[in-house]
């Protein structure tokens, strides 16, 4: 790219994302329990495979605890106070819980426990969309999706979100951004997914400080083995060309 990388202090959101598409999964390092629940459609309930909801449902044909979408403020809230494994999948009632057999609940323990599917992350009974798995230091989540469409809508949404969030306490272009700039187009991320295969990091800078322009960089990094040590090496990181951006220019009133 032309442009010289800006410096790690000129970024306000970054994002790990390394997609598998034969194995419909993605990993994700950045985003946050309460970051996934605000980007997508909520489910109905979740099954909760390895959990700190104390208050939980518990179904008695599988043994397993389960979340309603009333409950996931306070989910929520648990997620973000303690450290632990945290893995569910989604559901629409409990009737499909009580129409699991024993093979699928078995296959199900078995997800929460290795964070891997015996032969599927997705259950006929249940017919969930998500899979959730997160690790007991909260660096990586690994989540599968039925419909790989639904990635390129849950990066564009957490994006706008954070925009739009950033924008209700500072004076972006003189006026309110959410009512000035539309939704991050799902289609561009749609575009990235070869470059996901090899592990992006993608950087939302400051608008403050690119001033006209809102600006979502892209780098290439590679599959990362050691989250941790990838954020504490992250000035390095940024020193790295990009490879792509995202751009929302004021005058076009577009992003591109």
């Amino acid at each position: 790219m032309d442009k010289k990388p800006l410096k790690t202090d000129f970024y306000i959101q970054h994002l790990y994302v390394y997609v598998s598409e034969s194995e419909r999964m993605a990993l994700f390092s950045g985003l946050s329990f309460a970051h996934f629940l605000e980007a997508i459609e909520k489910p109905e309930n979740l099954l909760l495979l390895k959990h700190p909801y104390e208050e939980a449902s518990f179904n008695m044909h599988t043994h397993l605890d389960f979340a309603t979408r009333e409950e996931y403020g306070q989910l929520k809230r648990a997620r973000s106070n303690r450290t632990g494994e945290f893995c569910w999948v989604d559901f629409r009632s409990e009737k499909q819980l009580n129409s699991l057999t024993a093979q699928e609940q078995a296959e199900l323990l078995y997800l929460g426990h290795k964070k891997e599917p015996v032969k599927s992350p997705f259950f006929t009974s249940l017919q969930n969309e998500y899979a959730y798995l997160a690790g007991e230091e909260k660096e990586l989540t690994k989540i599968y999706f039925r419909r790989m469409e639904k990635l390129g809508e849950l990066i564009a949404h957490h994006f706008t979100h954070i925009i739009r969030k950033e924008a209700n306490g500072q004076n972006f272009f003189r006026r309110r951004m959410k009512d000035l700039i539309p939704e991050l187009p799902k289609e561009q991320f749609h575009k990235l997914r070869r470059d996901m295969s090899e592990g992006v990091l993608l950087s939302l800078a400051d608008p403050e400080k690119t001033k006209n322009t809102i600006e979502l960089h892209v780098r290439t990094v590679g599959e990362i083995d050691f989250m941790d040590e990838f954020w504490d090496d992250l000035d390095e990181t940024m020193r790295r060309p990009l490879s792509g951006r995202i751009i929302y220019d004021r005058k076009l009133k577009g992003w591109k």
